[in-house]
């Protein structure tokens, strides 16, 4: 048996020789993914346990992110299946996913575009009546997207189809429009943290400026909305200047949103 104390205090060692910042919590956190609690100093663990953990800690050390080796991640407080192929969800997005469920207390349609996990659509279906449709382009992304929706048990009807496509939904208006569109510049893609590398360049990559979807799903989509309806976006560090006129220039009213750290995360337009 080993000691609970010994095997924080090897991963925390095996962390920081691959420059985890904080290596502390991502030692419990891989302590709690494979014993199924945080660690306590009367503990103790079998050794097999301790190889388990210090295999996912070499993984991590090696940039793996953390959310790809448990498989699975919160969101919104509920779970989420993540791996290779698909974006992680963030916390900044919750955000969006409450945006999205304030806006339809009431009820309505609501689209997520770009959807990835389906973190955004699957939340709001959890916390509304709203019918929800989730489009998601690619194969790897999309697998996730379904799971997720068995997962949670979540009312979303998945649809494998490309957001800059006119002719999709087209019979169809929304209440909500939600989008988490790719909007890394060039400069931040090859600036990118280890751990963000192993993400799909698909769900980052927003062309030079980062603003490339944005300029192509303002136009397609605002013309969607329901009267009082809303198009939310979220956006990089320093976008929403941007964004922001680009909802203007469809008669669209503005609003945005800070995060936490006081960075603009969310821009929407309000159809009058």
């Amino acid at each position: 048996m080993v000691s609970a104390r010994q095997a924080v205090f090897e991963l925390c060692t095996m962390l920081k020789l691959g420059d985890i910042e904080d290596t502390a919590f991502e030692a419990k956190e891989i302590f709690r993914e494979i014993t199924g609690r945080l660690p306590l100093l009367s503990d103790e663990i079998t050794q097999e346990q301790l190889g388990e953990m210090l295999l996912l800690g070499k993984q991590r050390a090696d940039g793996v992110p953390l959310q790809y080796l448990f498989g699975k991640w919160e969101f919104f407080g509920l779970p989420f299946f993540v791996g290779e192929g698909v974006l992680i969800p963030r916390p900044e997005t919750e955000l969006l996913a409450q945006l999205a469920v304030d806006e339809l207390k009431n009820g309505g349609n609501m689209l997520d575009l770009c959807s990835g996990t389906g973190c955004v659509a699957i939340s709001a279906a959890k916390n509304t009546c709203a019918r929800i449709y989730a489009v998601e382009l690619y194969d790897e992304a999309y697998s996730y997207l379904e799971r997720n929706i068995i997962e949670n048990k979540a009312d979303v009807t998945a649809i494998k189809g490309d957001a800059l496509d006119p002719a999709l939904l087209s019979e169809l208006t929304f209440s909500v429009i939600t989008a988490n569109p790719p909007y890394l510049t060039r400069q931040e893609m090859n600036e990118l943290q280890r751990e963000v590398r192993h993400e799909p360049e698909t769900a980052l990559f927003g062309g030079e400026d980062g603003l490339d979807f944005y300029r192509r799903l303002v136009p397609l989509w605002s013309g969607r909305l329901d009267k009082g309806g809303i198009l939310a976006f979220e956006v990089g560090d320093g976008q929403s200047e941007d964004v922001k006129a680009l909802l203007e220039n469809e008669a669209l009213r503005t609003e945005i949103i800070p995060d936490l750290q006081g960075i603009c995360r969310v821009v929407f337009g309000r159809k009058m």
